[in-house]
């Protein structure tokens, strides 16, 4: 049978040949629109992706039509802060490191404090006995915050008497059966400095001046140290005293292991160095039961410690010169210097 060369539409006849052209040129048509959709679609995107692969493309986006924008609007580009990123990382870094450095400074002295139990210690009266060669004295050291101190030596079995202080701004010292210089006398002043300053370190961390002018101004960190076996974190007091003192933290028990400092004799620079001994575990505060004093590597003095007294009310009064006693004239302002 031929077939018909009509349709019927709604009771009309259309020619075949009609009906196919119209459903052809629909698909056409529908077919360009949903390519040209896709392709706006592509274009849009494509500047996004071109900007945060490379800096140097002009910040600016084509958007896509939507029913109430233009398919052409151009707006700044979203990822323009990708453009300066490594700067601002940079920067960021930057104030990382020095907060970093501050922040294990801190954390290592809260970890001495900790270990020492000297948070609440106002004053200090230690007891002890110093042995040089065939001699030995009775030793008395005095502190008070933040950087008070007195040293007092009495020959046991026969006459002696010295004493050397500080009163945070000059030294001064009394002195029986001996004839030093002035030289020699602010020598061994700062040396009694040296010896009696055990909560120096703590009291130059919770210091007024630490407060006011910032922590880097009295105590500074420095690279870690090996000494006598023990990994030790090295801090360095200044400002406080008249000499600036190096000390040793041992990393595990966060105590002070070892310090050291340089003063002049005459025109002589002397090394001196302490080698503390182990504290009491039992007692309150933890200070060193001991050291051992060293005059440019030979050993001076060996100091036993016998007691110590926390907070016993030492007056301020307690650090004024005498009035038979020779003022040396020390200032700390020589070792915030150094």
């Amino acid at each position: 049978m031929k077939s018909s060369q009509y349709i019927d539409i709604l009771g009309q006849k259309v020619p075949k040949r009609t009906v196919l052209f119209v459903v052809g040129s629909v698909t056409i048509v529908v077919g360009g629109v949903v390519g040209l959709l896709y392709y706006l679609l592509l274009a849009g995107s494509a500047p996004i992706v071109a900007t945060a692969a490379t800096p140097a493309t002009p910040a600016t986006v084509t958007t896509p039509a939507t029913a109430t924008t233009p398919a052409t609007v151009t707006t700044p580009a979203t990822p323009t802060a990708m453009v300066v990123e490594p700067n601002v990382r940079h920067r960021v870094n930057q104030s990382n490191s020095k907060m970093s450095s501050q922040s294990s400074l801190v954390t290592l002295l809260e970890r001495h404090l900790e270990a020492t139990q000297l948070s609440a210690v106002d004053s200090l009266i230690v007891h002890g006995a110093a042995s040089a060669s065939t001699v030995t004295c009775e030793l008395v050291m005095m502190a008070r915050r933040p950087n008070l101190y007195t040293l007092k030596t009495e020959g046991i079995g026969f006459e002696y008497t010295s004493e050397l202080g500080y009163n945070g701004q000059i030294g001064w010292s009394r002195l029986d059966l001996l004839n030093l210089n002035k030289d020699d006398v602010e020598f061994f002043t700062r040396v009694a400095l040296f010896e009696s300053s055990l909560a120096h370190l703590a009291w130059s961390y919770q210091s007024r001046q630490a407060v006011e002018s910032g922590l880097e101004s009295v105590l500074e960190r420095l690279p870690n140290e090996q000494w006598q076996g023990r990994v030790c974190a090295v801090v360095v007091s200044r400002g406080l005293l008249p000499i600036s003192i190096y000390h040793y933290i041992d990393q595990q028990s966060n105590e002070e292991v070892y310090r050291r400092t340089q003063a002049l004799r005459g025109t002589d620079l002397v090394d001196l160095e302490m080698h503390l001994a182990p504290s009491d575990a039992a007692a309150s505060p933890r200070l060193p039961m001991g050291y051992e004093l060293y005059f440019d590597g030979t050993l001076h003095d060996t100091i036993a410690i016998t007691k110590i007294r926390p907070n016993r009310g030492v007056f301020k009064s307690r650090f004024d010169a005498p009035s038979d006693a020779t003022a040396t004239g020390l200032s700390p302002r020589a070792a915030r210097a150094n």
